[in-house]
């Protein structure tokens, strides 16, 4: 029957590690920013790592009633993956082909849903592995950990842990140690005012900016790091170079603007980054007087 296969493919969806399984906390009054946050990283942020965020475009898509466009983040997710991970496709399209299989079942698609299914079930179908619909591995542990770091403050610690776990297995993975130290950085910000805790990004920031020289954002974050550590000189240095540095250049404006000693140099580059990303919630955490002078000019 209808609905009995209707209850078969939604036991066998649940067994996916997705987005519709991690339990991603995001408020309804949360979704604007998130969105745009989204939109902003794959437009600006020059980075290897973006198909995950394809995969989470495609679920807020989803959150919002619009599973078509969903479908086509999806599709947008599936060729950037065959473009960039084309070695280790298929374990890393595990994520994304799990998305589908949930958007077509909401869709009432449950063909399309079952076949989506089938092809997770394929790659999951190892001696070694007790599971039929999901493996473990390090590739999914990092994209959970992508989309928790992506939807907010109460998911860093979650994000973190997923990081945590997908260095275990490989201690030098640029990709894995790029997410651990962000979360990291994300935590020590998030619990500034917590009695008692202690900050810890610094390491994990230097490790990830030796593994991966060329990304302009992480620099920055470690540069800000080191200024707050009283170790300005260093941070100026690692500030400069993310600056020269054409890589994610519309995120670094925004960091660097935020924290640049110089109100001059703050105000030139929060200008750069305000044309291109009018919408940016960020803009807003800087000082309000630097906003008031900006939006003067």
């Amino acid at each position: 029957s209808t609905n009995g296969d209707n209850h078969q493919v939604k036991d066998s969806l649940e067994q996916l590690r997705c987005h519709f399984t991690w339990e991603l906390f995001i408020e309804d009054d949360e979704m604007p920013d998130l969105e745009n946050r989204v939109l902003d990283q794959i437009e600006f942020l020059d980075t290897k790592y973006n198909v995950g965020i394809h995969n989470l475009l495609a679920y807020v898509k989803h959150l919002k009633g619009q599973n078509e466009e969903a479908l086509k983040s999806l599709k947008e997710a599936e060729d950037l993956m065959q473009k960039e991970h084309a070695n280790q496709a298929s374990v890393r399209s595990l994520v994304t082909w799990s998305n589908f299989a949930w958007v077509y079942y909401h869709m009432g698609r449950l063909a399309e849903a079952q076949a989506y299914l089938d092809k997770v079930e394929n790659i999951c179908k190892k001696p070694s592995n007790p599971f039929r619909y999901r493996m473990e591995c390090p590739e999914i542990d990092c994209e959970e950990g992508w989309a928790l770091l992506k939807c907010g403050g109460k998911n860093y610690e979650r994000a973190k842990a997923c990081f945590e776990k997908a260095l275990e297995g490989d201690h030098e993975n640029p990709e894995f140690s790029t997410g651990y130290a962000i979360s990291a950085y994300r935590l020590d910000g998030f619990k500034l005012a917590t009695k008692g805790y202690r900050q810890f990004s610094l390491l994990p920031l230097r490790q990830a900016v030796s593994l991966n020289p060329d990304n302009g954002y992480l620099k920055v974050l470690l540069a800000l790091k080191l200024q707050d550590n009283g170790q300005e000189a260093e941070g100026e240095k690692y500030l400069e170079e993310a600056l020269a540095n054409m890589s994610s250049q519309t995120y670094v404006f925004r960091y660097a603007a935020k924290r640049k000693n110089s109100w001059n140099k703050a105000l030139e580059l929060l200008k750069k980054a305000l044309e291109v990303t009018p919408t940016s919630s960020f803009l807003y955490c800087v000082p309000s007087i630097v906003l008031n002078t900006l939006y003067a000019l």
